[in-house]
């Protein structure tokens, strides 16, 4: 593979993989810090001016990273996010949280981008799914995605 500066697109469109797929039954367990990206409305995440767009490149890097070089799966997967910090009722709800982290995880384009899929094609792959509030001092999160 041939490693492109990153002047050449003021984004990281994410990397082609060098192995094959994970199969079914497989788990990728993804940790980060602080909280993960949120679906709005209003802008998209995937825009480098949306206010968390931190949190959608982070995890993108770190999901890169525990694909190891596998390719993204076409079928079926089970998702699961842990979010660990002090409860609160402010800020995005938890299905804003699961919208943000499958629009993260899959691939997307439009006018200004294009990022390759990471774990998955497209969030309609997502057949089941569990988002859950754990109460801890400090802000992280934990996503498993089962290979159905």
């Amino acid at each position: 593979m041939i490693d492109q500066p990153r002047h050449v697109l003021p984004y990281d469109p994410g990397t082609l993989p060098t192995r094959l797929a994970p199969k079914a039954g497989d788990i990728i367990r993804i940790e980060v810090e602080g909280l993960p990206p949120a679906k709005t409305i209003r802008q998209s995440i995937r825009n480098a001016d949306h206010p968390m767009h931190q949190s959608f490149a982070r995890l993108r890097r770190q999901a890169t990273a525990a694909m190891a070089g596998r390719a993204w799966v076409f079928g079926p997967v089970a998702l699961k996010i842990t979010l660990f910090g002090p409860s609160s009722n402010d800020g995005p709800s938890l299905v804003d949280y699961l919208g943000g982290v499958m629009d993260t995880l899959d691939g997307s384009s439009g006018p200004t981008f294009t990022y390759l899929p990471i774990i998955f094609e497209d969030d309609c792959q997502v057949v089941r799914s569990e988002v859950r509030l754990e109460d801890y001092p400090t802000r992280k999160y934990i996503i498993e995605v089962v290979i159905l």
